[in-house]
């Protein structure tokens, strides 16, 4: 067991780590616990000669280092101007291994100096290259010197195909598991820089009908972005109105006057979800048509604007959605560590 547990837990200290493009999901705890806590943060870190006003760490901000470089990592993207890594090679960049830093730290809150099992995930496309698993596998477990007196050790680390989080979260509090074990799933992850799916038949992965698509939330965004623009004569930009969402407003500002974002909301989801799910349908078009779905699983932090597509494309499955869908990479991963 970890150093410094609480004296109610038990076996080893496990980390669910989802670092997305938008935000970092964290479920962590011990399994004597029952549930892990969680926390989400924006997936935004800077050094520190690029952050805007005072250089202090606010709640839930911490300081890391990065190559011998001071650090500030999940900050709000309103505190630097960097350029976001919107890039298959996400997980190989400075920005990633600083937000992880991050994470560690808010991780161990109670002082813990080791984590014994970390679970992370890769989109489904590169989860099937060994090599890729490896980098970052190699990357993320050992010891890591957070800041000049803080060291946290990773003994072991797992990487997953990002949905698996998912099929994880929503199976462990399903009413009768040994039905879905039976059952012909698809789990549809829309995150913001792709959409993953993963297709379980009776427990078995399908690989030939799993697969990522690009047209997830930052492409869902950027088309907001422009049917405002072609209605109001200027666009607000992509990042006001992802503050916007992830606040949970209803509207952005636009020339001095607040727009309501709904209206263009509904028909970005007509192209881009279904744009999406036409890698979907392909890939599982033959699969589809000799065993259809039962249960179609929807997780991650764009699940609620795919949803109206999902079960338009797939009217007969039944459609379930993650009790909390921004954390259930995260939970999921969480609960594969305490096996």
């Amino acid at each position: 067991m970890s150093s410094k547990a609480p004296k109610n837990a038990t076996g080893p200290f496990v980390v669910g780590l989802d670092i997305g493009y938008s935000n970092v999901k964290i479920a962590f705890g011990y399994p004597s616990q029952g549930e892990p806590k969680t926390l989400v943060r924006p997936a935004h870190a800077a050094p520190i000669s690029a952050v805007n006003g005072e250089h202090t760490a606010g709640p839930g901000e911490f300081f890391v280092t990065v190559k011998d470089e001071r650090w500030l990592s999940l900050i709000s993207p309103a505190r630097a101007d960097i350029k976001r890594e919107l890039h298959a090679n996400y997980p190989s960049t400075d920005l990633y291994y600083a937000l992880f830093l991050g994470a560690l730290v808010a991780a161990t809150e109670d002082g813990q100096s080791v984590i014994d099992n970390l679970i992370t995930g890769l989109p489904t496309s590169q989860s099937r290259d060994p090599a890729l698993i490896e980098a970052l596998t190699k990357r993320l477990k050992g010891k890591h010197q957070v800041a000049p007196s803080v060291v946290v050790e990773v003994k072991e680390v797992l990487v997953v195909p990002q949905p698996a989080g998912i099929l994880n979260d929503i199976y462990s509090s399903y009413s009768d598991p040994e039905l879905l074990d039976e059952s012909h799933i698809l789990v549809v992850d829309p995150g913001f820089y792709s959409v993953d799916w993963v297709n379980y038949n009776k427990g078995h992965v399908v690989k030939d009908a799993s697969g990522t698509a690009l047209e997830a939330m930052s492409a869902m965004i950027g088309e907001i972005n422009r049917q405002i623009g072609l209605e109001h004569a200027v666009s607000p930009g992509v990042e006001k109105i992802e503050m916007s969402l992830q606040a949970g407003r209803d509207n952005v500002v636009v020339r001095g006057a607040r727009v309501p974002l709904a209206p263009y909301v509904e028909r970005a989801q007509e192209i881009i979800a279904n744009e999406a799910l036409k890698d979907t349908l392909q890939s599982m078009r033959f699969q589809h048509e000799s065993q259809p779905l039962d249960f179609i699983f929807l997780g991650g932090g764009g699940s609620e604007y795919y949803k109206a597509a999902v079960m338009r494309h797939y009217p007969d499955a039944q459609v379930l959605t993650s009790a909390n869908p921004v954390v259930s990479n995260a939970v999921g991963f969480w609960l594969y560590g305490n096996v």
